[in-house]
């Protein structure tokens, strides 16, 4: 009878598998709790270096470096072995954290975010495809639970950490809140994570280096505008990203791009759709904290409890969306990007009008948008892909992601630098800038609506769907 009974899964405790636990826990929370801990006084520290302008370059450099990171980690990893990738990211991130809090001007500290961004794109993807390989196949999905209770707990406790060091100590010392979670991780690596001998992996195909750089050098032009507002570098950004897909689509196989990415079939509108909406939500990611502060007149503390309500609803309907039946998670595309338009509309509107109350149901709005339509759009860009590119799609999902956002930092610093933010929030003129912002922003969220009311048009029709 005992050799018939099914073999429990291993406890997440046991003693073979904590370990990982701890290494993937806190190379993961060091991302989230770093990035959610510092985003309310970033603008606190750019102030105060006299940079303010500089702050869309910053978040810019950061997303571009967690992009070349994550692109790069596999290769990296092949060359090396998970420790010794592991131990070099987190020397890069300290490094950029160092850096960060030493700064002493807006460029030294737009350096250190750009080295803590290439750590934790390097990071992030060196965990989640530890994650198959360190745990048996029946815990799997409880890693996955545990990593998203992570980033659930550095949503709540990230903003209160920073604005309280910000408070009380300066923001140098809010730089440094991830810094016990950064050795944690340098010291599990070091124990735990196999070297390149007995790591035993192979990336499944070589990165095409060459269409990564001229997309990375696009993004980092797009991002140029917000530090150097009357040089026409924009439109020099567009045409190497164009040049980087025909590059890509000319070479033999393996490619970087899906063959349908950014075109107007089914696949293309979901790529467009996972582009635009970061980008539509990169002026709120930017400048948020920075008007909240200059407008109400926050606290640190109060002022990183606005900028995470985005981040607070995404988890919380991701996970009502992840309740539902499949056809109704699809069905939510039908309107749930229009959250976002008028998530856009109610933070900008807030903002004008001093109406705190507004900014939050904007916000909550916008993260609603991300929550309901983030899963089903991504399924149905599998199921849109043709059977021998899946792979390379879903790999290639967050890269689209982040290349929003790099996209978003430098379109919206363009138009803050043409519009004066900066010099309008210290005088209280704020509302010709603030429209121009959120007004764009409300724009590109509309084209993201009408991208996934195309790409959920095209879903493969089940008798159910049908009814």
């Amino acid at each position: 009878m005992t050799a018939s009974t099914p073999r429990s899964a291993p406890s997440l405790l046991a003693p073979g598998t904590r370990g990982p636990v701890l290494a993937i826990s806190a190379g993961i929370g060091m991302h989230a709790f770093n990035d959610l801990a510092i985003s309310a006084s970033i603008p606190v520290a750019m102030d105060d270096l006299g940079a303010l302008p500089m702050l869309p370059l910053v978040y810019a450099l950061f997303f571009i470096g967690v992009v070349a990171g994550g692109v790069t980690s596999a290769e990296i990893r092949v060359r090396f072995g998970a420790r010794t990738t592991a131990l070099g990211a987190a020397a890069c991130f300290l490094a950029g954290t160092a850096l960060t809090a030493l700064a002493w001007n807006g460029p030294a500290f737009a350096l250190g975010r750009a080295l803590q961004g290439v750590s934790d794109g390097v990071i992030a993807a060196l965990c989640y495809s530890l994650i198959p390989q360190l745990f048996a196949a029946s815990i799997v999905a409880r890693v996955f639970a545990v990593e998203a209770t992570v980033w659930a707990l550095a949503a709540a406790l990230g903003p209160l950490a920073g604005g309280y060091a910000t408070e009380h100590a300066g923001w140098p010392f809010a730089m440094l809140t991830g810094l016990p979670l950064a050795l944690t991780f340098l010291a599990a690596a070091a124990l735990i994570l196999p070297g390149r001998r007995a790591d035993g992996f192979v990336a499944r195909r070589r990165t095409p280096l060459g269409p990564v750089a001229l997309c990375l050098a696009g993004a980092a032009l797009l991002a140029l505008p917000s530090a150097l507002p009357a040089a026409p570098v924009s439109a020099l950004g567009l045409a190497l990203l164009a040049l980087a897909l025909t590059v890509d689509r000319r070479r033999p196989l393996p490619r970087f791009f899906p063959s349908e990415a950014f075109t107007l079939t089914p696949l293309g509108a979901g790529t467009w759709l996972i582009f635009l909406m970061p980008v539509a939500q990169s002026v709120s990611s930017i400048f948020t904290a920075l008007c909240t502060r200059a407008i109400f007149g926050l606290s640190t503390i109060l002022t990183g409890w606005v900028v995470v309500t985005m981040a607070l609803n995404w988890s919380c309907w991701a996970m009502v969306a992840g309740r539902l039946p499949a056809h109704h998670r699809q069905a939510a595309l039908r309107f749930a990007p229009a959250l976002q338009v008028a998530g856009a509309a109610c933070v900008g509107t807030g903002f004008i009008t001093a109406t705190l109350p507004l900014v939050l149901l904007g916000q909550s709005l916008s993260g609603a948008a991300f929550g309901l339509s983030w899963g089903p759009a991504n399924q149905l860009i599998m199921e849109a892909a043709p059977e021998a590119e899946r792979a390379r799609t879903a790999s290639f999902m967050p890269t689209v992601q982040t290349l929003g956002f790099a996209t978003g930092a430098g379109l919206f610093g363009w138009i803050a630098s043409l519009t004066g933010l900066v010099p309008a929030l210290g005088t209280g003129a704020t509302a010709p800038p603030l429209a121009a912002l959120w007004g764009t922003a409300t724009l590109v969220a509309l084209l993201a609506l009408l991208a996934a009311r195309r790409l959920y048009a095209h879903r493969p029709v089940t008798p159910r769907s049908v009814a």
